[in-house]
């Protein structure tokens, strides 16, 4: 459910706590409530898990885990807020004391502390004394509802690879063939050029309609028979102008810049580009996911359709027989596509939750419980899916009994056939894996994510935890193999052997949704004044209407932990920004990059972003008329990841950078009127990924960065950089010390030869080590293929 974030949210405030206790001299009266704090919260963190399955029959528990949340978020917010002021404070107490040339003593500064960014001390104490008024209350009500102890251990790792989707494989031969006959056979009709023939698969969610058209669309006979064959996913939030311009990629082969600038063009103008690529083609058009609801706004795409040669396809999956026959399918023309047999359902499951496992002793006993199992998929290859991946874990006979005996597959849950499989492997991870997966129910169906953008959004709402001596990077990409294994991430875009971006089933996506409840909301603004539909809203997607300005008026965000936003060209003004940042101080994920690429979006950042002292996370990617970061933003001490890739007029970074300690993940790729690094970069002990730097290889002066700064860095582990000079400082270059990199890639400006560069790094064995001729952005991989 969506309380899988307490858990996780309580443990983080027990750190938060930790710190100004140990390094603060707590005040007055607050000393005894924060150890009174931390008692309540390891009473509640014992029998959170067994509360989080009674919600779903229980409505107080329910109704006891909203309060725990809403308290638990708040609590979070003031204590942040407590412990980023102590350290903005200290901060500023150390530099005053270098530029006087004091040594800067901790206790002579805090005997004085003014508390300025908070108001007072005694709000302090006031709030952490009303927090923990409010825990008292909950921890007083838990024991009515007898929850018990429980414990969720990390799953086993899969011994081998969950990418292959078996459920492609198993009963769906022959409705293959039949969709292939119509594809590939001619009618009298089209002979004579009347019409363009549309197929349709029908069926209800999870039965594999997107598979079987994949399939389809790969069959080495289509892609022969016809001159142009073209995917587009439609989904339910219909866009004619987004499904016009995938058609032109597709027909046209168009990728990066070339297939960015078709956002410019009105809608006429690429119907008119459709229309003559398709003229006298003969294509198949695969329009996966198509909805009943919006049968007029189709009307002009399907004129421009008509104009492709006789034997031209239109291949159509939709959940409603009303959607095909809208598309152009007669009765005979649309396939109903059957739930799957037992037998089938049970070669699906097996295949997955016994890999690895042929030689095991009580095979045969698992496979009389696992045939009572498959049964419960009730015909759905998805629920089979999920279930095998859930199985995989399990070698025991006792283990896999409590798969078949949960309560789950009793329970009245909305589209129970699938939703119960999914709940019984959702409630088997562990509460920071659960959270991470319903993190992404965010975006909005068939998102493509890349999985280095989702690592920063999990990293910046804590979902990875939070212990400095652990490399949480790594916990990331153990979170995503787990979610991969367990089948809820699928249709992976893989580059030089790497996993780059993936996918959410649709119906994986609709069980997100209904486990996180209004937690998670997307808003499209039409007008000049935004406005929350609910106080519970805490991670927000926001699309403008093209034309439009983001509004410079908001109301009920002040919660909002999260702000992404779609938004047109030039739509983020700056006082639109400094309304955004004086009413969502409590923003720790601000994201204003574009999925599909679309450049100019911020043009101007205010000085007042500062006020956001518990960001983490910010992106402004592809800003291209930005030429300048304020000072102010070196002031938001928690930042942790700061993305300005394809920023294309950026001068300068900022002369603070230094002071953003917690800095992880830094990209300037595509800055190219960036002409150096400041020296202070070398101070970010905490930088893991580098992407666009500007290191001299020639010198090691005291204003620019050079390749021995990168000596300091010893949690580095990708950098791509630009290396400049015309000659090779090989003494400096070897203080590098690349050891704990695994990933290398250089481009050189200058006259620096590349063998030349290489010898004087001396890259260890094993690193991902490559020049690149383009100093260009393509995302690190994460995992091997």
């Amino acid at each position: 459910m969506a309380d899988a974030i307490l858990s996780l949210l309580l443990d983080q405030v027990k750190t938060i706590i930790d710190k100004p206790k140990k390094e603060v001299k707590l005040l007055v009266g607050v000393e005894e409530e924060v150890e009174k704090l931390e008692r309540n919260l390891d009473l509640i963190l014992t029998v959170l898990a067994d509360a989080e399955e009674k919600k779903t029959t229980d409505k107080l528990v329910k109704i006891w885990l909203a309060r725990l949340k809403e308290a638990a978020y708040d609590m979070e917010d003031a204590l942040d807020e407590w412990r980023s002021g102590v350290e903005l404070e200290v901060k500023g107490a150390e530099d005053a004391a270098k530029r006087q040339g004091k040594v800067p003593r901790l206790c002579n500064f805090l005997s004085s502390f003014s508390f300025r960014r908070l108001s007072s001390r005694r709000e302090v104490a006031v709030n952490i004394k009303e927090i923990n008024r409010r825990i008292d209350e909950i921890v007083k009500e838990k024991d009515r509802y007898q929850l018990e102890s429980k414990k969720i251990e990390l799953p086993k790792r899969p011994e081998s690879s969950s990418f292959v989707d078996v459920s492609k494989l198993f009963g769906r031969d022959g409705v293959k063939r039949e969709i292939l006959c119509y594809l590939l056979g001619g009618s009298s009709e089209e002979e004579a050029g009347k019409l363009i023939e549309t197929i349709s698969i029908v069926g209800m969610g999870g039965l594999g309609k997107t598979a079987l058209a994949q399939l389809v669309y790969d069959d080495p006979d289509v892609k022969e028979h016809f001159e142009s064959v073209i995917w587009v996913c439609v989904s339910d939030s219909f866009n004619e102008k987004r499904v016009a311009k995938e058609i032109i990629q597709g027909l046209e082969n168009l990728s990066g810049s070339a297939a960015y600038g078709l956002e410019l063009d009105p809608l006429q103008v690429l119907l008119k580009r459709i229309s003559e690529s398709i003229k006298g083609k003969k294509y198949l058009l695969v329009l996966d996911d198509v909805w009943a609801n919006e049968g007029e706004r189709w009307d002009s795409l399907k004129v421009t359709f008509s104009l492709g040669a006789a034997g031209s396809r239109i291949l159509v999956t939709t959940r409603d027989r009303n959607a095909a026959s809208m598309m152009g399918s007669s009765d005979f023309q649309i396939i109903p596509l059957e739930k799957l047999g037992d037998v089938e359902c049970w070669s699906i499951l097996k295949d997955i939750a016994f890999r690895g496992k042929d030689k095991m002793n009580s095979r045969k006993d698992l496979e009389e419980i696992g045939r009572k199992i498959a049964k419960r998929c009730k015909g759905l290859p998805l629920a089979a899916k999920v279930l095998g991946s859930l199985l995989q874990s399990r070698s025991t006979k006792g283990e896999w009994l409590t798969i078949l005996d949960s309560e789950i597959w009793r329970l009245n849950l909305a589209q129970k056939e699938i939703f119960a499989p999914l709940l019984l492997s959702y409630y088997d991870l562990p509460h920071p894996v659960r959270r991470c997966f319903l993190y992404c129910v965010l975006f909005p169906k068939d998102f493509v994510y890349w999985y280095y953008h989702m690592q920063s959004h999990w990293l910046a709402q804590g979902l990875l935890g939070s212990d400095p001596r652990v490399d949480l990077e790594s916990v990331g990409v153990e979170y995503f193999n787990i979610l991969v294994a367990r089948s809820f991430f699928q249709d992976f875009g893989i580059s030089n052997g790497y996993i780059y971006t993936f996918k959410i089933h649709d119906v994986v996506h609709d069980f997100g949704k209904y486990l996180a409840g209004d937690e998670f909301a997307m808003e499209l603004v039409q007008s000049d004044h935004l406005s929350t539909n609910s106080a519970k809203h805490r991670h927000l997607l926001v699309m403008v209407d093209r034309g439009m300005t983001f509004p410079t008026s908001i109301s009920g965000a002040e919660k909002l932990r999260t702000l992404v936003t779609f938004t047109g060209e030039d739509a983020l003004t700056p006082d639109a920004l400094c309304s955004l940042f004086n009413h969502c101080k409590r923003l720790r994920t601000l994201d204003f990059s574009r999925p599909d690429g679309l450049d100019h979006l911020c043009n101007e950042v205010p000085e007042e972003v500062e006020k956001l002292m518990h960001l983490r996370y910010i992106n402004l990617a592809f800003s291209k008329k930005l030429e300048r970061l304020p000072e102010t933003l070196c002031n938001i001490l928690n930042l942790e990841c700061l993305s300005i890739t394809g920023c294309e007029n950026l001068k300068h970074l900022p002369e603070s950078m230094g002071k953003l300690l917690n800095l992880r993940y830094l990209s300037t790729y595509g800055c190219f009127a960036l002409t150096h690094y400041p020296k202070d970069i070398r101070t970010l002990t905490s930088l893991r990924t580098l992407l666009g730097a500007i290191t001299r290889a020639d010198r090691n002066d005291d204003k620019e960065l050079s390749l021995a700064d990168l000596g300091n860095l010893k949690h580095l582990r990708i950098i791509w950089m630009q290396v400049v000079g015309n000659s090779i400082d090989k003494e400096e270059a070897r203080k590098a010390e690349l050891q704990n990199v695994e990933e290398l890639q250089i481009y050189l400006e200058g006259e620096v030869e590349e063998d030349d560069i290489k010898e004087a790094l001396h890259p260890p064995p094993g690193i991902r080590f490559s020049f690149s001729d383009h100093f260009w952005f393509i995302p690190p991989g994460i995992v091997p293929e």
